[in-house]
């Protein structure tokens, strides 16, 4: 109790924060942000979802530029690039306003390219632009289990980091280049699609000389791959449970726009990535095929569907039909 109270405290003698984007990555933040003491003004296009975390510590306001008005540092947790270049030039002119060197915090999983200009623009009217995309599911922001890579001015990052360690496990940062932090996040994404497909054709091998392919994942991710991505994706993978639980999902539509992300970053560099092509190819499918909505393991079903499994169509069965098992 008594740290609550002092955490009550803190936060009603504080600056609030600002934060534009509620959904479930962008409302688990705004909690842990609470419970590190800080208040907080919050903005989303869809006010029940700005109820559901309006309280004694964060309030909910009707536009952006309300937000803009009363933080000097302003949270942003969107979707895709068209609406973080939306939002931010609604937001930019009336931070520039304040006069104070505001801060706004990109955690979208967008572009290099974008997080560039919109730094540019930014810098330009003295207001600070710093990316911060996370690597975390729903369930693991809630348990402040996130990981942020960071990079945009120093300046801004001094008064930014602090406030990301009190939603994260760890936040690492990777200099002043906004774009550097979208590349961290862009490449882990597919390492991580790179895996679940890996694994899909494996287990379709397994699978096609009559193994188990549910004890083949186990003896995989608890052996020469102990580690979260295998053991969680695997058994999706295995047991072809790609339902998409509300609070431990990603859906493939938006790792399909990721990994479009990452093959037009390749593009623009001129990196050969062979594989994010083949991935693009696979999330473009399993899109077509009506899969979008479902988590983004799901783009393992073609691997089982292209080696005559048996037992697929069953599994499909039943994910089309809203059943985890």
């Amino acid at each position: 109790a008594a740290a609550v109270a002092a955490q009550r405290r803190h936060a009603s003698s504080t600056p609030p924060l600002g934060f534009i984007g509620l959904g479930k990555i962008g409302s688990g933040m705004v909690i842990n942000l609470i419970k590190g003491g800080e208040s907080l003004i919050v903005f989303d296009p869809s006010s029940a979802a700005a109820k559901a975390v309006e309280g004694e510590a964060a309030k909910a306001v009707a536009s952006i530029a309300e937000v803009a008005h009363d933080a000097r540092v302003v949270f942003s947790a969107l979707p895709d690039d068209n609406v973080l270049q939306a939002v931010s030039s609604e937001l930019l002119p009336k931070l520039a306003a304040r006069g104070d060197r505001p801060i706004h915090v990109s955690c979208s999983t967008v572009s290099p390219s974008i997080s560039r200009a919109l730094s540019e623009a930014h810098a330009e009217k003295e207001v600070g632009f710093v990316s911060a995309p996370v690597f975390a599911r729903p369930d693991g922001m809630r348990r402040g289990e996130a990981t942020f890579p960071v990079s945009g001015p120093d300046w801004a990052k001094e008064t930014v980091v602090p406030l990301l360690k009190k939603t994260a496990l760890g936040v690492h940062d990777f200099g002043e280049d906004a774009g550097a932090a979208n590349v961290v996040k862009l490449g882990g994404n597919f390492l991580i699609a790179a895996a679940i497909q890996s694994m899909a054709e494996a287990s379709a091998l397994a699978e096609s000389y009559d193994v188990d392919r549910e004890k083949f994942i186990s003896l995989m991710s608890s052996t020469i791959f102990d580690c979260l991505i295998y053991k969680g994706y695997g058994h999706r993978v295995a047991a072809r449970d790609h339902h998409p639980y509300p609070d431990a999902h990603f859906a493939l539509d938006l790792g399909s726009k990721d990994v479009s992300l990452v093959h037009s970053a390749a593009a623009q560099a001129r990196c050969p990535m062979p594989v994010a092509s083949l991935l693009r190819d696979r999330f473009v499918a399993s899109q077509n095929s009506g899969r979008g909505k479902l988590d983004w393991s799901a783009v393992a079903l073609k691997a089982s569907e292209e080696a005559g499994s048996k037992q697929v169509a069953e599994a499909i069965t039943r994910l089309e039909n809203g059943r985890s098992s």
